[in-house]
């Protein structure tokens, strides 16, 4: 079925004798009066009825009227909806043919622009404005329409080219490919039949028959599916497509999709499209224990060796992750009209046990060991040939001074950087956290000093589009361009973490440095997100806010950064060790 495209509301324009006319009809002139007055038979304002050009004329001059001032929406409202138009209104109405042109403005609502359909299939994702929807563009790439409802591919190039034609105003759009690199596979396409035995592959390498593809799965939806996807495989990956643009969430949402979909062609030996509500039952007993074919050692994608699970049991925090991503792909399933009904909302997921320390900050330095680590570390950073420990250096403070993550520090542009006005020894810092939120990071004068040292080992530094990175490999890795997408001038988050364990391995290795057994044993623990908990404890425990905290550390919750409230726990403890000991032995009990 061809798609729709006429997407845009028109900006026609009128003559002096449709305006006459609109007041006319304003006034509730008969229709057969107006056209004798002011119209010929062969007026064009005719031939698709004169009451229906009138009325669309009156909603396009008040969405006109609108966009040059927005506050009219309120009193307009009553005329928008059919109601009678007092002479100011229409006053108002009528002077908005003299004013130039309206264009659009990133703040602009959608369905100031759009029609409907339109603007209501892009608010079911949550784009409200022309600012939302050059968001999501960006964010997930040439492919971001694949989980809109009712945006099909047609559809979305018309959106395309009209952002692109008002590029003055909203900017120059440049869509790329923003799928997640997944690990890429030699593995031939591998044919699922009846009596084929079914080899764990990357699913999408499966070439399924139409009885276990979900073409005729009895929970399919009769009526006309908002998405492309015809099979269960491409149904997953419109859905994954809602997450291009944050690859951390497509990689976990892909694994565990992974997971589901070998489970219903192997053991349910049926496509998730006839899934029921015992189906859906069945494996969330499934992934407690898989069997042990599913299990195996963690090995790449590609190789003959992978297995969707680990030989360790799934915790109950993961079982969980597991139940909601499959319960996410259901709904989001029946949203689209792909399904007709959603099994897992006969199910509870069981609740998990909440613990006391959830965010497991027992890997945070003490601070005599953390100011021993910088000290070290710092000196060591001197000698001219040390640019990769400076690289180290900058990161850990970045984390163990301002609590960022390391995925925001390898994200990290140097622009983003700049004096604080508040205070003359911060500097700050613009990162772009979880959920896409930007938040501000004060920057120390000594991390500060670390990059600085770190800029001036580079060249060059290339810029990645939006700027230079914060922090830049001192060592470029020569990659083959058939497996790169796009060049990566900056740290990977994975990267980033080779560079600071092999940092410190290198100093707790050294039998001249200045730690104890007790922490090197410590530091060969520690990972990079135990500096991020290392700034959290300290900070509170000398007396920063935990409102100040949850601010600079960009926590949804504040009793997410309670957890950091050490002091009072110390406190706690020592004022009981002190009155134990105080007890004489008359006041213990008596022994048995």
């Amino acid at each position: 079925m061809a798609q729709h495209t006429d997407l845009v509301l028109p900006l026609t324009a009128y003559t002096r004798a449709d305006y006459t006319a609109l007041r006319a009809y304003c006034q509730k002139i008969p229709l057969a009066r107006i056209a004798s007055l002011y119209y010929s038979e062969e007026s064009p304002q005719l031939s698709g009825g004169l009451e229906r050009f009138l009325i669309s004329m009156r909603a396009e001059l008040i969405e006109r009227s609108i966009v040059h001032n927005p506050t009219l929406a309120v009193s307009l409202q009553h005329v928008r909806q059919g109601g009678a138009i007092s002479p100011k209104a229409l006053d108002i109405l009528v002077k908005a043919a003299d004013l130039p042109t309206p264009v659009p403005q990133p703040s602009h609502r959608i369905a100031q622009w759009f029609r409907p359909k339109t603007a209501q299939a892009l608010g079911s994702e949550g784009i409200h404005t022309i600012s939302n929807l050059i968001d999501i563009m960006l964010r997930r790439g040439a492919t971001w329409w694949r989980a809109v409802p009712r945006i099909g591919k047609h559809r979305a190039a018309v959106l395309e080219n009209w952002v692109t034609q008002h590029a003055t105003t909203l900017g120059i759009l440049v869509l790329a490919d923003k799928t997640p690199d997944l690990p890429t596979s030699t593995i031939e396409r591998v044919f699922v039949g009846h009596d084929h035995a079914i080899p764990f592959v990357p699913f999408t390498l499966l070439d399924i028959p139409p009885h276990l593809d979900g073409s005729y799965g009895i929970n399919r939806e009769q009526q006309f599916s908002y998405i492309n996807g015809k099979t269960d495989k491409d149904a997953i990956r419109d859905f994954l497509s809602r997450y291009v643009g944050e690859p951390h969430t497509y990689r976990a949402f892909y694994k565990e999709l992974q997971r589901f979909f070998y489970f219903a062609l192997l053991v349910a030996k049926k496509p998730l499209s006839s899934f029921l509500v015992k189906d859906c039952a069945d494996y969330m007993a499934f992934i407690q224990d898989p069997p042990d074919a599913f299990k195996g050692r963690p090995a790449p994608l590609d190789s003959h060796l992978w297995r969707p699970f680990s030989l360790t049991p799934l915790s109950e925090k993961s079982q969980r992750q597991a139940i909601t991503i499959c319960r996410q792909l259901f709904a989001f399933w029946v949203g689209v009209r792909y399904l007709a009904g959603n099994p897992w909302i006969a199910l509870k997921i069981p609740k998990p046990l909440k613990q006391v320390d959830a965010m497991q900050i027992e890997k945070a330095l003490p601070d005599t060991l953390w100011k021993k680590l910088i000290t070290t570390l710092n000196a060591r950073a001197q000698h001219p040939d040390e640019k990769q420990l400076r690289v180290a250096l900058a990161a850990i403070l970045l984390m163990g001074d301002s609590g960022c993550r390391r995925n925001e520090v390898a994200t990290a542009l140097q622009r983003d950087l700049k004096p604080s006005q508040f205070a003359t020894n911060v500097y700050e810092l613009k990162v772009v956290g979880k959920g896409r939120k930007e938040r501000i990071v004060p920057i120390s004068p000594r991390t500060l000093a670390a990059l600085r040292a770190h800029w001036a080992d580079l060249d060059g530094v290339e810029d990645a589009g939006n700027g230079p990175p914060l922090l830049s490999p001192i060592v470029k890795l020569a990659i083959h361009p058939s497996i790169v997408k796009k060049p990566h001038v900056g740290y990977t988050p994975g990267a980033l973490y080779t560079v600071i364990k092999v940092a410190i391995h290198h100093l707790i290795i050294d039998p001249a440095g200045p730690f104890t057994i007790e922490e090197i044993r410590h530091l060969e623990a520690t990972t990079a997100h135990a500096f991020r908990h290392t700034f959290g404890t300290l900070a509170v425990a000398r007396g920063i806010p935990v409102e100040v905290m949850q601010k600079m550390l960009g926590h949804e919750s504040i009793g997410t950064t309670s957890i950091y409230v050490q002091a009072k726990k110390k406190q706690m403890v020592e004022e009981a060790s002190a009155y134990f000991a105080s007890l004489t032995n008359s006041d213990t009990l008596p022994s048995v």
